[in-house]
């Protein structure tokens, strides 16, 4: 009976190890998604989703693309008509198509991940005023699994409004956006952060550029090397060291086209050695780990007897 009993506790201190290091090894399932901004044509997609897909470890990236009324690079009227509607979206807090289709697209990537799942979601600009509107029509169980990533936001969104897992608002601190975000300004000038006190929930960022223009742009510089930090910060907390490599041997050639960002191969090559590093000592920690429950040497109190004279 004694050695039945001993058998179990060692086949459930060995499954409990596994587990530990399953852990470490293969995180929980995520799903990244992004929402655009204004003046996006379908055209325009396709390289904003290959840069962060890049830039997060080469996962698959899902947008729902926010259509735009232009026609053309040069279609003005087109432009001026996309700033209406998402003054509209600011203003009156109108709820469109694009909403409901962004509702359904987070649903859909919430289906996909699990119960234990989490969506990390990026918006910018107009996406992120169609994130905060579409975050009205979620449930908060659905929520709690989702993380916003905004840049540049015609809308902030805060954990204080909605049960989000996280919220990170980015501010260039000449964005011309902010003309049109008093709660963003009003932290500005206050040095007020939202959120619970345990982290911002609005961030500012110092120009990279000089140029309003230029800094609203999600791949400008400015904004580009928060997305980076992003990306860094989601590779540590859902990537698995196998998934860091695997991302550094296939991603890393083709990131060295981002011209922008020269030592991104160089990075990556530098990550895939360190994610190697820790596969095999996350490994070994397993096998020294079994063997010595296996062998019976864990470690052990001996009491000390005090000799009487």
């Amino acid at each position: 009976m004694r050695a039945l009993v001993s058998f179990y506790i060692l086949v459930a201190n060995a499954l409990w190890t596994a587990h530990s290091c399953y852990g470490k090894l293969l995180p929980r399932r995520t799903k990244l998604t992004w929402v655009n901004g204004i003046a996006h044509m379908p055209a325009h997609m396709s390289d904003p989703t290959f840069v962060i897909s890049t830039i997060f470890g080469g996962v698959k990236v899902d947008y729902c693309h926010n259509p735009s009324s232009m026609t053309s690079e040069s279609d003005y009227l087109g432009f001026v008509k996309d700033g209406i509607q998402a003054s509209t979206h600011v203003m009156m807090g109108r709820l469109t198509p694009e909403v409901d289709s962004l509702v359904e697209h987070l649903r859909d990537a919430l289906k996909q991940v699990g119960r234990n799942g989490r969506v990390i979601h990026i918006a910018h600009s107009q996406g992120s005023v169609i994130t905060w509107l579409a975050a009205k029509r979620l449930k908060p169980e659905e929520c709690k699994r989702i993380e916003i990533i905004s840049f540049g936001g015609a809308a902030t969104i805060c954990t204080s409004e909605f049960p989000f897992a996280r919220c990170i608002n980015y501010y260039s601190v000449n964005d011309p956006i902010l003309n049109v975000v008093p709660s963003a300004v009003k932290a500005l000038k206050s040095g007020f952060s939202f959120g619970d006190g345990m982290q911002q929930e609005i961030i500012f960022l110092a120009s990279r550029t000089g140029d309003p223009a230029t800094d609203h742009g999600l791949l400008n510089p400015t904004y580009l090397e928060a997305l980076v930090w992003e990306g860094q910060r989601y590779q540590s907390l859902f990537l698995s060291p196998l998934g860091q490599m695997a991302g550094a041997a296939f991603v890393g050639p083709l990131s060295s086209t981002v011209t922008w960002f020269p030592n991104f191969a160089y990075e990556m090559t530098r990550r895939a050695f360190i994610a190697m590093v820790r596969i095999f000592t996350l490994l070994w920690e397993l096998v020294q780990v079994t063997i010595t429950r296996l062998l019976g040497k864990g470690e052990r109190y001996d009491p000390i007897l005090l000799k009487t004279s």
